[in-house]
C-alpha cells in the first residue's frame, strides 16, 4: 500500500519518521512531505496565504508521483489538508485517516471555526505582527521533558491564515468509502473530542482511541502503525 502522511501545525515531515520507518519495514511505500513554509521549508513561510497552499502541496505530490490507492493520513491541522485533497482527488484515495484531527464538512469551514472558544482565543492571542503563530502547547503534545525540549527545537512558526481560512470542498471527499478517526484520549480537553463523539456510532467510520497525548506518532508509534494498517485494510 501507499501511505501519504500529512503533519499538523508547526510540525514537519520529520515528526512521522518513527511511523514511516515501521510502515516501510512492513513493505509499504511512504511519503511524509513537509508542507510549504514549515520545517526545512520555513524560508517559504510568507508564501502561504491559506490552507489551499498546503492542499496543493499534497495534490501535486500525488499527481507528480502518479500515486493511487492511497491511504491518506492527517494529524491535527492536517485533517483540513487531507479533506481538501480528497475533494480534488477522491478517485486516487483508498482510505482517509484522521489522527486527532479537524474534519471539516463544509466548504470554507476554518479550523478556528471548529475549535473551542478557549483554544481559538489562545491561537488568536499568539498571532505575531508578521501574521504567523509561534509554536505553543507542547505539554499537550508529548509527555516527557526530553521530547518536549526536542519539539521546541524542531517546530517552526505557522501562518495564522491557515487556521482562520478553510479549504474548498466539492463534496467528492465523501466518495472515499474508508474513513477512520483516531482519538488521542490523554489530549483532553482538545478540539478533537467533538469529532470522536460525532463518528463513534457512525457505521461509515472506524473509530479508535490511543491512550496518549496529541503527537501519537511520537508517543505511540508502534500502536499507531498497527491502527493505520488496520484502517487501510
Amino acid at each position: 500500500m501507499i501511505f501519504v502522511l500529512v503533519h499538523g501545525g508547526w510540525h514537519g515531515g520529520w515528526c512521522w519518521r518513527p511511523v514511516a520507518e515501521r510502515l516501510k519495514a512492513a513493505g509499504h511505500q511512504v511519503f511524509a512531505p513537509t508542507l510549504t513554509g514549515l520545517g526545512e521549508r520555513q524560508h517559504l513561510l510568507h508564501a502561504v496565504e491559506s490552507p489551499e497552499t498546503h492542499v496543493a502541496d499534497i495534490v501535486n505530490l500525488i499527481r507528480w508521483n502518479d500515486l493511487s490507492d492511497i491511504v491518506l493520513v492527517g494529524h491535527s491541522y492536517g485533517g483540513m489538508i487531507i479533506t481538501g485533497t480528497a475533494s480534488a482527488l477522491a478517485e486516487r484515495i483508498r482510505a482517509l485517516v484522521y489522527l486527532d484531527a479537524f474534519v471539516p464538512t463544509e466548504s470554507g469551514q476554518a479550523a478556528s471555526d471548529m475549535a473551542p472558544p478557549g483554544r481559538a482565543a489562545e491561537i488568536a492571542a499568539a498571532i505575531q505582527p508578521d501574521g504567523t503563530i509561534t509554536p505553543n502547547g507542547f505539554e499537550r503534545w508529548a509527555a516527557s521533558p526530553e521530547r518536549i525540549a526536542w519539539l521546541r527545537r524542531m517546530c517552526t512558526p505557522h501562518p495564522a491564515a491557515c487556521f482562520g481560512k478553510g479549504v474548498a470542498l466539492s463534496g467528492r471527499e465523501r466518495e472515499v468509502a474508508s474513513r477512520s478517526f483516531i482519538l488521542c484520549e490523554a489530549h483532553n480537553p482538545s478540539p478533537f473530542w467533538q469529532f470522536y463523539e460525532r463518528y463513534v456510532d457512525d457505521p461509515g467510520w472506524q473509530v479508535h482511541r490511543l491512550p496518549c497525548l496529541h503527537d501519537a506518532m511520537l508517543e505511540m508509534p508502534e500502536e499507531l502503525t498497527a491502527l493505520l494498517l488496520r484502517s487501510a485494510a
